[in-house]
């Protein structure tokens, strides 16, 4: 565990944690000994803040550091500015490989993406990330195995906490109670309150069929990010699951203002599409 501790494994973990403005005020008291490190993890966190428009001001167009025109290519969503920088040098870099494997997954580019993760199978941030590919691909199995690796060599640290909670919800059973604990654990341990968290603890709530918890939690989330997509797609499953449509059309006209491609709303669609060829071949 001890080899996994660097000078921004704090900032990792809270910005993995959600906890963003933290992330930011940690990085700051860092010296510059390794500056592309701290700028990615800053920008990284900016993005996530909604600031696109600082990080592609303070990255010119013409930065020689692949890292940060990785991080450009991710603030502008356009996988093709990575072609030339997919290089066998640049690859070294797990830190680039992080960056580079987010843009592939936002064109949809799984397999591409893993690829570079793949390359640092001892890297936390391509593990965990790697881990969350797997449960999005319906691959429970290499998840739960990727897990049990990483649990051999970093079972303390929050981010393998983190991807071993989110397999435990894709398990299913008794592995639902395991996952609140978990996530309840890392948001005491972290001593911060972040939309990610409270959003996590609501999904295990609603597994559970506890719905009033899971109102509960989704309600702290919004009061800790009111615009947050995770919470808002959420809400509109847990009020459906309730069958309070006026509060889910409320929350679903919210999430398509500020997250018109956010995946639940893409998913949403297509089972909307499914369902009206249903009913026209029913009607011939």
């Amino acid at each position: 565990m001890s080899d996994l501790i660097d000078d921004f494994y704090s900032a990792r973990n809270l910005l993995y944690l959600g906890a963003y403005p933290q992330a930011l005020a940690a990085l700051s008291t860092l010296p510059p000994t390794n500056e592309t490190e701290l700028k990615s993890l800053q920008y990284r966190a900016h993005l996530s803040l909604g600031n696109k428009a600082q990080v592609l001001r303070e990255i010119p167009p013409t930065t020689s550091n692949a890292t940060l025109q990785a991080l450009r290519s991710l603030a502008l969503q356009d996988a093709t500015q990575l072609e030339d920088l997919l290089t066998a040098d640049n690859l070294q870099s797990p830190t680039f490989a992080v960056i580079a494997a987010h843009t592939l997954l936002a064109a949809g580019q799984k397999d591409e993406a893993l690829r570079l993760l793949d390359m640092h199978p001892r890297n936390l941030e391509c593990t965990t990330l790697t881990v969350a590919i797997y449960l999005g691909m319906d691959r429970l199995d290499l998840a739960q195995k990727l897990v049990a690796r990483v649990r051999g060599w970093a079972e303390d640290a929050p981010v393998a906490q983190l991807a071993e909670a989110w397999t435990a919800l894709v398990e299913g059973g008794q592995r639902y109670n395991e996952a609140y604990y978990v996530f309840m654990e890392l948001a005491q341990a972290s001593a911060v309150d972040t939309a990610r968290l409270y959003c996590a603890l609501a999904v295990s709530k609603m597994h559970l069929g506890q719905y009033d918890e899971a109102t509960s939690h989704l309600q702290s989330a919004l009061e800790a990010d009111p615009n947050d997509p995770d919470t808002l797609a959420n809400l509109v499953v847990c009020n459906s699951l309730t069958q309070s449509s006026e509060a889910r059309a409320r929350y679903l006209e919210q999430l398509a203002q500020v997250a018109p491609n956010h995946p639940f709303l893409r998913d949403l669609q297509q089972a909307d599409a499914r369902f009206d060829d249903a009913l026209a071949a029913m009607s011939k």
